[in-house]
């Protein structure tokens, strides 16, 4: 955990409010407080850890306690508590269509089996623009991994045929047929992912407050579709 010492700026990407804060070292963060919803904050820390687990360009992050001292005179959406912070990456850019052939084609496969896997319909890109959530870096073709809120949709399923198409990483993974070694290389990956899955410790806010108490199963139980047959037809 952090202890945040300095707020700088409301970020204006985004739809969740995130915060520009320092660490009493100094050390830049993304802080996502209330806005996100505790439900989104626990779909952030499962993703974060699990897509850094399958070797995603997801910036080092960590459970960030904001003291009520420091929000208390500040206009702040901000409240004391214990929130999900990511490392700032400065001079990051929107990733724009026109970019993605630059992209590591087998990093863009990866990123569209992970967010089927993590039923994330939240990450579009098309001529006419889209909400990727996928920033790139001033080298033109390293990129980062954000925003994982909204992952674990309900609604993944029936929009999943609709919308894979529109994916960042789908020409990636169209380009070619899944073939075995493919298949056995993503499940190890996923395999290895849920051993980190089950170390995750959550904040007691988070789960009190989430609507659904069941929420760490149930993710658990979607996570665990990779090991189905079913899994994989959905994706060919």
């Amino acid at each position: 955990m952090i202890l945040i010492g300095s707020i700088s700026k409301e970020m204006t990407q985004g739809q969740t409010g995130p915060y520009l804060c320092a660490d009493e070292n100094d050390k830049e963060y993304i802080v996502k407080g209330p806005r996100t919803t505790y439900t989104g904050l626990v779909h952030e820390l499962v993703c974060a850890t699990i897509g850094k687990a399958v070797g995603l360009p997801i910036p080092n992050f960590d459970i960030a306690y904001i003291d009520r001292m420091l929000v208390r005179y500040g206009d702040y959406s901000l409240e004391e508590g214990d929130w999900f912070a990511s490392q700032f990456e400065p001079n990051v850019q929107d990733l724009v269509y026109s970019a993605i052939p630059n992209l590591d084609p087998n990093m863009m496969k990866l990123l569209f089996i992970f967010d089927y896997w993590i039923k994330n319909n939240d990450r579009t890109l098309t001529e006419k623009g889209g909400n990727p959530n996928v920033f790139i870096k001033p080298d033109g073709h390293s990129i980062v991994v954000l925003d994982h809120n909204l992952a674990f949709c309900p609604t993944f399923d029936d929009e999943w045929e609709e919308k894979k198409i529109y994916h960042v990483g789908a020409s990636a993974w169209y380009q070619e047929q899944l073939d075995l070694y493919d298949k056995q290389h993503f499940m190890e990956l996923m395999e290895a992912a849920m051993l980190e899955f089950d170390k995750i410790e959550y904040p007691d806010e988070w789960l009190e407050n989430c609507p659904n108490d069941s929420i760490i199963d149930d993710i658990r139980l979607t996570l665990s579709r990779y090991e189905t047959e079913e899994f994989w037809e959905g994706i060919k």
